[in-house]
């Protein structure tokens, strides 16, 4: 081992906190803002005419203004993947992982990989908003979505990053091992995943579906709508067929 291996461990620890110290640190300062407001109202129920404004804002769009996106469910459940993931801490967890396994000569990529992913799925599954107040959600893969995506870039994404680099230089593997075969396919089959639920919409005419997968095995959602488990049939239907088949000779999926 490298002498500079141990400092680059605890450097790629520090910097895949950062996500999960700013986002409970957020948390208990709004957490902190909106107790002492509550507490402020509480105090001066009459006298006290400051604090915070309520209203109401009506916007009308037109229907071709509303994203109707295939790539919405894909979107939020990426949303709620990087959010669990950041607040718990997923990405120390990676390089813990790869740290007490960094004689193994594909841990240290592998774990790279999923820093980078974690890092890419942030500014991809936001919901970015127009200037106008009732401007909505803007279309994805529209000049104006490929726009603020060039700017949805923080100090999250920076970190994790650097995070990867630094699991590289530690486990002295630079040269990442991925097949493109099996990296292609999986992109393909999660994108026919999706476009089957994208089609439940249409067919059930229910428009909370487009809000994913993950949202569909909520226990609250299925109490109130059972039904919506058969918008699972045909996903579910399709990697079945395609992963429950013995493998035949020769192929590599």
């Amino acid at each position: 081992m490298s002498p500079s291996a141990p400092l680059a461990w605890m450097a790629a620890l520090a910097a895949a906190a950062y996500p999960t110290w700013d986002t409970w640190k957020n948390w208990y300062d709004w957490s902190s803002l909106f107790t002492a407001a509550v507490m402020s109202e509480e105090y001066y129920p009459k006298e006290h005419y400051g604090g915070f404004s309520e209203g109401v804002v009506r916007c009308v769009r037109p229907y071709d203004a509303i994203d109707h996106s295939p790539f919405l469910p894909l979107r939020d459940d990426l949303a709620t993947l990087t959010e669990l993931a950041t607040t718990w801490a997923v990405p120390v967890l990676v390089v813990l992982v790869a740290m007490m396994r960094r004689h193994s000569a594909t841990a240290g990529p592998r774990a790279a990989w999923v820093l980078v992913l974690i890092a890419l799925a942030r500014p991809l599954s936001a919901d970015y908003q127009g200037d106008d107040i009732c401007s909505g959600s803007m279309p994805m893969f529209t000049l104006d979505w490929f726009e603020a995506l060039s700017g949805g870039w923080g100090l999250w994404e920076l970190w994790l990053l650097a995070a990867a680099l630094l699991v590289l230089l530690a486990s002295d593997s630079p040269a990442p091992p991925i097949s493109g075969r099996r990296a292609l396919t999986t992109v393909m089959d999660a994108l026919v995943v999706y476009g089957l639920v994208a089609l439940a919409p249409l067919l059930t005419g229910d428009e909370s579906l487009r809000v994913g997968l993950l949202h569909q095995l909520q226990f609250d959602g299925l109490r109130d709508a059972p039904a919506r488990l058969l918008v699972l049939v045909l996903p579910l239907s399709y990697l079945l067929w395609r992963y429950g088949r013995p493998p035949r000779h020769g192929y590599d999926s």
